[in-house]
């Protein structure tokens, strides 16, 4: 292999730059962070579905001529994503190129493939999981697979056919999607030490993505209009699709739970990475290029050019991509605007576990009882990002905005947030698998929020006389002008009358008559399926040890740790049923 030369510095500030230019004096940008989920990812599919049906009308409006219809721009150039937000990333590049319907309906891609595809019964199947030999997770993923390729196949009716606008030039062109991946093999690179001669010191990168460009037909331009690390994709084109759904399995491939997911993937993409070094004096960052230690990654068979990775679910290292969708909009050392009277982009952070996550064990538990705390610490931790979570809820900066759930009132007559406003929020997220009732509830939540996100909150003071808002007419003004707390505000995404006269409507909290039929006996069988594989592969060679340790295992197997595997499962549940308020 002849391995790329370090990027010349023109191609550096091409593709990195410290500090990017805003897009023009009337459009204002928005990158979306949709962060992890697992079920609850429903309530992600809930908001976008609910983002771009808004955009849709107004754009139509717009394009009829429609006096009342703002003229301004608002165009969004970025997705980053992880696990459920990742995939819901790779359902919106998918149906951006289509018009298809929106809410609660099977020929809606967002709602079929999280209400539809995968559930716990088919995670418990013990039939055969693809064509995988040996223990390789808790669930059969193969009902992934399926929605995955599923989803991936979606076309939709024409732009334009019915209620959607012929041209979505409300995205950017490209648009661009950052999916996260937690890279298990990881990436080598070496940092050259002072002292000792030669002295270096050897680190391997797991936070990883996988870049994806979706061509639009919009007069906005996503600089630059390609990159040589990622995959362009063309709403009808076949050409690479069938990567974007390898990285969205790979994204949620949530550990233990899910099986890992290899990427194939060309060397020289681990040469695109940069970071903005502090210049010593006070100067500007500058941009310099990581590259990493390709002797280590280069492999023989079958191409040189080619190494594979394995990979689990992206919130392993980063669950909240809000930095990758930062540096995209504003630069490696760039910062958005925050205050009204200048704010020209945003970053929009969709996340349903935005309320404090619970505490661990106070005191060390079994082996068995470490495993879940210590993989939902490293989501937890891989979560926490306390200066951007601030900026989200500081009401007085106008370039990080939050989507988070809102619900039925609690006891203390307050609406519910996070996750106990949701009814897949229980077992860290896993909950909504149990019946699909729940993640129906989900999606319409995501609707609601998203209309009063938009009537509400995506806006800035009027008297800040943001030029964003310098082409509107009084009339407009007028029509869109609302008051919250005192202060005037202009949305920044106007809400057609139609829209925002009739909000998305909420099912009543889904309640279970009583705990699932038959899901005890689908633990079981599945708990034995997995017995058996694990037997099959701790197997010793000797036929007599076989023997003896296949008649000691089956015992203790049967006689104890069977039902004590399977209680623990079914308790987990039913406790998360109760505790979420979905079993009567």
């Amino acid at each position: 292999m002849t391995f790329p030369p370090p990027l010349p510095d023109d191609d550096l500030q091409k593709l990195f730059p410290a500090h990017r230019k805003a897009l023009g004096s009337d459009v204002f940008e928005i990158g979306l962070c949709l962060g992890g989920t697992v079920s609850a990812g429903a309530y992600t599919g809930g908001v976008l579905d609910y983002l771009i049906e808004a955009l849709d009308a107004w754009t139509a409006d717009r394009e009829k001529g429609d006096p009342l219809a703002p003229p301004h721009k608002v165009v969004i150039s970025t997705l980053a994503g992880t696990s459920g937000g990742g995939i819901n990333g790779a359902i919106l590049l998918r149906a951006a190129g289509w018009e298809f319907d929106h809410g609660a309906s099977t020929r809606n891609p967002f709602f079929s493939s999280w209400t539809a595809g995968v559930d716990l019964m088919k995670l418990l199947s013990t039939r055969p999981d693809g064509d995988v030999a040996g223990l390789a997770s808790i669930f059969n993923c193969s009902s992934i697979d399926t929605q995955a390729q599923t989803s991936i196949d979606f076309k939709g009716r024409d732009l334009g056919s019915g209620t959607s606008p012929g041209r979505r030039t409300y995205f950017t062109d490209p648009l661009r999607h950052i999916m996260m991946v937690g890279n298990v093999t990881g990436l080598p690179y070496s940092i050259s030490m002072s002292g000792a001669s030669g002295l270096t010191h050897e680190l391997v990168a797991h936070a990883d993505y996988v870049r994806f460009a979706l061509t639009v037909d919009s007069d906005v331009r996503n600089c630059p209009t390609s990159r040589p690390d990622e995959f362009a994709l063309a709403a009808e084109s076949d050409l690479n699709w069938d990567e974007l759904r390898k990285a969205s399995l790979a994204t949620s491939a949530f550990p233990l739970a899910f099986r890992s997911r290899p990427l194939a993937r060309k060397l020289n993409i681990a040469g695109y990475r940069a970071v903005a070094v502090p210049d010593d004096a006070g100067g500007p960052a500058k941009v310099l290029q990581l590259i990493p230690k390709w002797q280590t990654l280069t492999t023989e068979e079958p191409d040189p050019d080619v190494s594979n990775f394995v990979n689990v679910d992206g919130g392993t290292t980063n669950n909240e991509p809000l930095d990758m969708v930062r540096m995209s909009i504003a630069g490696l050392d760039g910062r958005n605007v925050r205050n009204p009277t200048q704010a020209n982009r945003a970053v929009i952070l969709i996340d349903p576990f935005s309320d404090p996550e619970t505490l661990g064990p106070h005191a060390p538990p079994s082996l068995a009882g470490l495993a879940l705390p210590f993989i939902m610490g490293l989501v937890y931790q891989a979560r926490y990002k306390p200066v951007d979570i601030a900026l989200a809820h500081d009401e007085t900066v106008y370039s990080r905005y939050l989507i988070a759930p809102v619900g039925r009132l609690g006891p203390d007559g307050k609406p519910m947030t996070g996750a106990r406003a949701i009814a897949s929020g229980g077992l860290g997220g896993f909950l909504g698998f149990v019946d699909s009732r729940f993640l129906q509830h989900d999606y319409a939540l995501g609707r609601r929020n998203a209309h009063d996100f938009l009537k509400r909150h995506l806006a800035l003071p009027k008297d800040a006389n943001n030029p964003i808002f310098d082409s509107w007419s009084d009339p407009q003004r007028s029509e869109y002008a609302f008051n919250e707390n005192g202060t005037d505000y202009l949305p920044l995404i106007p809400l057609m009358k139609r829209l925002r006269d009739d909000p998305p409507v909420v099912p009543d909290w889904p309640r279970l008559d009583a705990f699932p039929t038959g899901l005890e006996d689908a633990v079981t069988e599945r708990l034995d399926a997995l017995y058996s594989l694990a037997k099959a592969a701790a197997q010793p060679d000797s036929w007599l040890k076989r023997i003896a340790t296949s008649v000691y295992l089956s015992i203790g197997w049967r006689m104890y740790l069977r039902g004590k595997l399977r209680d623990t499962a079914i308790g987990a549940i039913q406790k998360g049923l109760q505790d979420q308020q979905l079993l009567s």
